[in-house]
């Protein structure tokens, strides 16, 4: 018999007696239409033969017989009569005592398989190993039997997410299958099975080889198996989807539901789970329009060809409840949750687990609806299931305690919501522990509580407790997370860390330590996107070093299991008797061996344990070092849904002061109240327009600067507005600017401050300006403008450093490619004079990369630039590596391990649209995490002239001292003396630690 089952069911329709065949030939004919999928015809064959010659059937036949109507009734997602089948068969085969030990066992494992998709896992488990036992009595442990058995038990695991037993049942099942005939179909499932998990540990590459391979089996051994093929495709379009790979999941999914249409007589069933695999994909990628429309089908097809008591029929009816409450349809949604609710109750009866989440979305909805007292009877209504379902100490009963405890604080009673905030955390806590995600969640949802009681001192707790956890997995788990899963990681963990900025910030009167948590925070969380992770990963992946390899992989599948240990909960765990402590040691070991074998592996694992201590040491005398925080204002507001908590797009800035004759941080507060970013830019703007530059000082350095009192230099990290201003051309009196009194340089990150020092392969130095952007493209929509100054430029510098021994190297026009920068290695000194873009809107940006990542929405044009505009324009994708568009992404790929020094000279730089993490900032920070100790970029370019003159000076300077930030300020100062307006002698910054 195949071995699968889907996740529907359908009617089952009546059927005529056959005739003139004997029972065997009835039954013999029954199964061969099992075989060949013709599960309805089967499922009515099976019962006929029951109904008219019950009384003439062995105990044995009538067994068998439950047997395959339980495997249909699984095929069929008829859960109910499945389990009724089943029963029968597996006492029928215990009444006959077990002559077939062979058609008992199965009936076990389909028992199994049945607690499986009923996510009963303690049953399922239980029946799978009875199953298992009786196999090695009968058949012994090097049969299909034991093998298709032990692939079931490792499903169990692999849903319950111990994925390193499942992987290694799946592995052992898959040998044992190849060795008893390559071309089964058990072992085209096994490699199926291999292949999930091995998606899910990351190694996307080596699961599809194992999917593939199962898919090919399916297919040649034919159409008959045309369902399982579909079923792996189908599968794999899952995973695709988990990984965020969507591209990859809705054409995997509709090349399986096209395989689905093209089998003779399908079952609407088949077509069914698709359409509703789909319509959550869509969901997922925010087209409510499309995924509307799958789900709407799922409806009619069951209305039309099943019945409204399937239990799709009413998961789709859900999923449009989903879609309803986010247009604010919520009458609508109302109702659909109605309908599901009668469906999941007509078929599993009132006490099941899809009641109880209809159940809960009903309540979203009477709460949404201002119905608070319904809302209320629901979430008791599955307090009651859960307890009964559960218990009292379990997850699901801590997460309707939450419910009601948001509720009840919506509502104004206070008491309540305290009682059963508490409940709810001492459950998660003590069954899940401290590292579960809803933990730290209910933590944060205490928080806001205690800020709609004014409790601020008791808010700023609980959110600094819940970022301690999310920082302690930064270094545990954050490194291996597959791309797409680090940036949602990040993003949930800035937001989480600027919620707390805003709170402890308000605190700082009372608490001034609290800044010292802050600096922390923004310390361990600032940058955690911009890490080499891909660049050595890519290194160790298509090296020639198999064991390096092999090591990699082991670590990132133990990194990926802890964190799905920390998703199971200690609880979990320990009945299993598993050990979080030796998982984790495990890993710190072999961390510790890649970074023996190869010292840069080191760069990839995230640091936490730096801190505001850790700094104070790394200032030097004479010095100061600044971190500067955009406090983004949080508020709470009660409308028709409750309280709704969120950012405003209000402002206002901390700075963090940190000098060497101090033994801790002090900090200063930039401007008096919040104001909007763009309100505070144009203070700086104007001012510097008007030649009137205390103004801006005043609101947006004065502070900084009378608490720093004698200081040579000071180096910044930067936020906000504060990546757009150059504090050096702030004018602290009538003729007296900050360049007088101290030089300010950019620092990424404090983490820069950690950075060693590479010593220089050679002098060499290599020189970009004025590429051919437009080359033969046919039109030039990019319009970019030659740059004619600046290739006078950087030939006059590789004129400067040629006498002093420098191997400098001028490429223009054609030879400024993307292709020769990213072919550089280590060069001392790398120029690049260009048009550089930022931008989210435009078409074009759109093709090139992903637009909400500021690693690709940021970049430098090169030759060809042009080109590749137009054939992307066109639909026509241009060879990426030498395209003329170098992105931030792809600037951070380069060997740039020993320069000292890159200068990006941009005419246009277009900094109006820069944020944090965004634009300009993105792109020092590849060129940082590239390997360049310092950067040198410009913030506008008033006068060409000027500028070309500037660096120059600047490059004089260098040569002899070596010293980015000296050779910066002399030419400064000496530009100062022709040109007076700060917006020409102040518009570079250097960024980098010396």
């Amino acid at each position: 018999m195949k071995y699968a089952f889907l996740t529907l069911w359908l009617v089952v329709l009546g059927a005529q007696p056959l005739k003139g065949q004997s029972i065997d030939a009835l039954i013999k004919t029954a199964e061969e239409r099992l075989e060949h999928d013709d599960w309805i015809q089967a499922t009515n064959d099976f019962k006929s033969i029951l109904d008219k010659y019950g009384s003439s059937l062995t105990v044995l036949q009538k067994a068998n017989i439950h047997n395959d109507l339980g495997y249909l009734s699984l095929r069929l997602l008829n859960m109910t009569e499945a389990e009724y089948h089943l029963n029968l068969s597996i006492l029928g085969h215990e009444e006959a005592g077990l002559p077939d030990k062979g058609g008992y066992a199965q009936a076990l494992q389909h028992m199994g398989e049945l607690f499986l998709a009923n996510i009963q896992y303690d049953l399922a488990k239980g029946y799978i190993d009875q199953a298992i036992q009786v196999i090695v009595d009968d058949r012994g442990r090097e049969s299909a039997e034991y093998a298709l058995a032990r692939i079931d038990l490792a499903q169990v695991y692999e849903e319950i997410g111990y994925y390193d037993l499942a992987y290694g049942i799946f592995l052992e099942s898959h040998e044992s299958l190849k060795n008893l005939g390559a071309f089964s179909p058990e072992y085209a499932e096994a490699c199926n099975h291999l292949g999930r998990i091995l998606i899910r540990q990351g190694q996307p590459a080596k699961a599809e080889e194992y999917i593939n391979e199962g898919t090919v089996i399916y297919k040649q051994l034919g159409t008959d198996y045309d369902v399982e093929r579909a079923e792996s495709l189908e599968g794999l379009g899952n995973f695709y989807e988990q990984l965020g790979r969507y591209e990859d999941a809705e054409k995997t999914l509709l090349e399986a539901l096209e395989i689905k249409r093209a089998i003779p007589n399908e079952a609407n069933i088949l077509i069914i789970e698709t359409l509703n695999d789909l319509g959550i994909l869509y969901r997922h990628l925010g087209d409510d329009v499309r995924s509307e429309e799958m789900f709407l089908e799922v409806v009619k097809e069951c209305e039309e060809e099943l019945t409204t008591d399937h239990q799709f029929y009413a998961t789709a009816k859900n999923n449009l409840a989903t879609i309803a409450m986010q247009k604010g349809e919520n009458e609508k949604a109302k109702t659909l949750l109605e309908e599901a609710l009668a469906t999941y109750d007509k078929r599993y009866g009132p006490n099941h687990p899809l009641s109880a989440n209809t159940l809960n979305n009903l309540a979203r909805v009477e709460k949404q609806l201002g119905e608070n007292d319904v809302a209320e009877e629901y979430y008791k209504r599955v307090l009651q299931l859960d307890e009964k379902l559960y218990g009292k100490n379990h997850p699901d009963y801590a997460t309707t305690l939450m419910n009601l405890a948001i509720l009840y604080s919506a509502s104004g009673r206070d008491e309540d919501a305290d009682k059963f905030y508490l409940e709810a955390l001492a459950i998660r806590k003590n069954v899940l522990g401290v590292n579960h995600p809803t933990y730290y969640r209910a933590l944060e949802n205490v928080g806001l509580h205690a800020i709609t009681q004014g409790k601020m001192v008791e808010a700023e707790e609980y959110f600094r407790e819940a970022i301690e956890i999310q920082i302690g997995q930064i270094e545990s788990v954050f490194a291996a997370l597959p791309l797409r899963e680090r940036e949602i990681f990040y993003a949930r963990v800035r937001d989480d860390v600027d919620r707390y900025n805003f709170i402890a910030f308000g605190l700082l009167n009372q608490k001034p330590d609290l800044i010292k948590n802050i600096f922390d925070y923004q310390l361990k969380t600032n940058t955690l996107l911009f890490t080499p992770s891909e660049k050595i990963e890519n290194r160790i992946v298509n090296g020639n070093d198999q064991d390096l390899r092999n090591q990699f992989f082991e670590w990132r599948n133990n990194k990926q299991l802890l964190a799905n240990y920390y998703r199971i909960g200690e609880q979990r765990l320990e009945e299993n008797n598993i050990s979080l402590e030796d998982v984790e040691s495990d890993v710190l070991a072999k961390e510790q061996a890649l970074i023996s074998k190869m010292e840069a592996f080191n760069s990839i694992l995230p640091k936490t344990n730096e801190n505001w201590s850790e700094v104070q040491k790394k200032v030097n005398p004479g010095e100061a070092v600044v971190e500067i925080v955009k406090i983004r204002e949080f508020k709470s507001q009660t409308n028709d849904d409750g309280i709704v908590f969120g950012f405003t797009n209000l402002t206002q800035y901390l700075a963090i002061i940190f000098k060497d004759d101090i033994q801790e941080p002090t900090y200063a507060v930039l401007g008096n109240r919040f104001r909007y970013e763009d309100d505070q830019l144009d203070v700086y703007k104007g001012s510097v327009a008007r030649g009137n530059e205390n103004e801006a000082f005043d609101m947006l350095w004065a502070p900084i600067h009378n608490k720093l009192g004698k200081v040579s230099r000071l180096r910044v990290t930067a936020d906000g507005i504060y990546h757009q201003i150059n504090p050096n051309s702030f004018k602290s009196g009538a003729d007296k600017f900050l360049i007088d009194d101290y030089f300010v340089t950019y620092l990424t990150s404090c983490k820069d401050l950690f950075r060693s020092e590479s010593e220089a392969l050679s002098k060499k130095s290599m020189f970009f300006g004025n590429p051919d952007f437009k080359g033969s493209a046919p039109t030039d929509r990019l319009r970019l403008s030659p740059l004619l100054t600046s290739e006078l430029e950087i030939n006059s510098i590789a004129a400067i450093l040629q006498p002093k021994n420098w191997d400098a190297r001028v490429f223009s026009k054609a030879d400024a490619s993307e292709l020769r920068i990213r072919s550089a290695y280590n060069p001392t000194l790398l120029h690049i004079a260009t048009h550089g873009y930022f931008s989210k809107d435009d078409e074009f940006f759109s093709m090139v990369g992903k637009v909400e990542d500021p690693m690709f929405n940021s970049g430098l044009f090169l030759t060809g630039a042009s080109k590749s505009y137009d054939g992307f324009i066109n639909g026509f994708n241009p060879n990426e590596l030498n395209d003329g568009i170098l992105t931030t992404y792809e600037a951070m790929g380069l060997d740039l391990n020993r320069t000292k020094l890159v200068v990006l000279s941009a005419p246009e730089p277009n900094v109006a649209q820069i944020e944090n993490r965004d634009g300009i900032y993105g792109l020092q920070r590849a060129f940082i995490v590239a390997g360049a100790r310092n950067l040198l970029t410009n913030f506008s370019r008033a006068n060409a002239n000027a500028m070309s003159e500037l660096i120059v000076l600047f490059y004089h300077k260098f040569i002899e001292t070596e010293d980015a930030s000296e050779s910066l300020r002399f030419a400064q100062q000496k530009l100062r003396t022709k040109y007076d307006d700060p917006r020409i002698w102040g518009s570079f910054m250097l960024v980098g630690n010396g």
